[in-house]
């Protein structure tokens, strides 16, 4: 595999609602606009449950599918038609019927990278997701990529782990609602800088029940500056340039943290 230093990344933000079919429409279509407006884009990345929506309510998780289900189906597909690794988040529901938030990362040639199951729940999905286990990160042309999820964000050890592990890129889509939008941009920024890595923050727009989201996606650098950030919180798709050459002087220069831990003692 011979991996890519410099490339461009997209994140759309937008409205998903629990219509399956409709979200898998306007998802593809979106994967076709990205390549418009970016024809130079090598990765899009869907907010959190972007294919079932996110409804918390027993007619969402009735929309659960297994990893190689219809969503994956069409989805592959798509990334196969716009040669780019699309990531997406679905309810999946694994062989006993238990049911996930997950995250699916597909590469160009329409096969499965990774599959990340969501580790930390907020109070409203507990009753509905079981958590997952594992930390995923996935060995890519793209260089290796951390799979996150929304409230995965609120925890530094979760970024850490996954750029101890060598992930270069994190991929957090998410359902964030208001009013955290201000800790939602700080959690994104403080994750990208901790790290020394690239960040993709993907949300929704629109209401879902109760919630009310904000959008204000963004892409990260590793020194936490924001590479590209969502204007209010209109259906948008954004990108930016991942300079892996860059990364690396940042982390021989001044942000050599990630050298300087002190494992004996934590």
């Amino acid at each position: 595999m011979i991996k890519t230093d410099k490339f461009q990344i997209a994140v759309v933000q937008g409205a998903f609602d629990g219509d399956v079919s409709s979200n898998l429409q306007k998802m593809k279509q979106r994967a076709v606009e990205c390549k418009e407006l970016y024809p130079q884009a090598r990765l899009l990345l869907f907010p959190e449950l972007a294919a079932n929506g996110y409804g918390l309510n027993p007619v969402v998780l009735q929309t659960a599918e297994t990893m190689e289900g219809r969503i994956f189906s069409e989805m592959s597909r798509a990334a196969e038609e716009t040669q780019m690794y699309i990531a997406y988040g679905y309810v999946e529901k694994d062989g006993q019927a238990r049911i996930y938030n997950s995250l699916m990362l597909i590469n160009p040639r329409g096969e499965a990278a990774a599959n990340y199951r969501k580790i930390h729940m907020t109070p409203y999905e507990r009753s509905f997701f079981k958590p997952g286990d594992e930390f995923v990160i996935a060995d890519t042309e793209l260089g290796r990529i951390g799979l996150m999820i929304c409230w995965d964000l609120a925890f530094p050890e979760a970024a850490r782990k996954l750029a101890a592990g060598g992930a270069e890129l994190l991929l957090a889509p998410s359902a964030w609602e208001m009013p955290y939008d201000r800790p939602y941009r700080m959690f994104s920024m403080a994750r990208a800088i901790d790290n020394t890595v690239y960040l993709a923050a993907s949300n929704h727009t629109g209401c879902s029940g109760a919630f009310e989201f904000f959008g204000q996606s963004a892409i990260y650098a590793p020194d936490g500056t924001a590479l590209s950030a969502a204007k209010g919180n209109s259906e948008q798709i954004l990108a930016a340039e991942i300079d892996y050459a860059w990364k690396r002087h940042l982390q021989e220069s001044f942000f050599t943290m990630m050298n300087e831990r002190r494992t004996d003692l934590y």
